[in-house]
């Protein structure tokens, strides 16, 4: 694997340290770290797919992602990501917003922030982009861009 490691300040004297891994997107990064130095609020709403639900029925996760706006988890702080549920990939974005392209998860108590990819076109997928597929777990192919 491809990747370097540093500790990056998040606000205050709290450093958190940062491996870029093969997919490195700087892009996404910059964004997420302007979020949390801004000190605007973010949510992170679990992705519904087949993936992160393997035992839920597709039809069920298809039904439930149209109530997505009330599965909104609220974030302060980035430390506040490692709460996140083990194993299960979100959408993460500032709570004023609509839209994102970038997820979020935790693994192993490691944040990993990544960009979302349909599998068939490799095309980047976002929260209200494809919403169908992604609730059928066809569509989302979470590649890992920075943590």
């Amino acid at each position: 694997m491809n990747h370097t490691t540093e500790t990056k300040a998040t606000g205050g004297s709290r450093h958190v340290p940062v491996e870029r891994l093969q997919h490195y997107n700087p892009e996404v990064e910059q964004r997420v770290q302007g979020w949390f130095a801004s000190g605007q609020p973010l949510v992170w709403i679990p992705i519904l797919s087949q993936e992160n639900f393997p035992d839920v029925p597709q039809q069920l996760l298809a039904f439930a992602d149209h109530y997505q706006e009330a599965m909104r988890g609220p974030i302060q702080q980035i430390a506040e990501l490692l709460q996140l549920p083990n194993g299960i990939t979100g959408w993460l974005m500032p709570a004023t917003a609509s839209d994102t392209d970038v997820a979020c998860g935790v693994w192993d108590g490691e944040i990993y922030i990544l960009g979302i990819k349909d599998r068939r076109t490799g095309k980047p997928q976002t929260l209200l982009g494809d919403r169908v597929e992604v609730a059928t777990g066809q569509a989302d192919a979470p590649e890992q861009s920075a943590v």
